[in-house]
């Protein structure tokens, strides 16, 4: 196998790097997407990204726990 199983340190900090990761492109992609908004009056492409985004991270957050 190309991969190894992750201890529970190395799962611990793999979860707060993704959870720092996720909170950066949030809130840069709001940031941008207000801006964009504010300046030319219509929703830029950032505010699609963002809401799919969120919307593809809570489904799977949903489907994951009802398994």
């Amino acid at each position: 196998m190309f991969f190894r199983r992750m201890t529970d340190e190395e799962k611990k900090n793999t979860s707060k790097a993704v959870e720092l990761g996720f909170i950066f492109f949030v809130v840069a992609l709001s940031i941008h997407s207000l801006y964009a908004y504010l300046k030319h009056s219509a929703f830029s492409s950032s505010f699609y990204i963002l809401i799919s985004g969120l919307v593809v991270f809570y489904v799977s957050a949903f489907v994951k726990r009802k398994q």
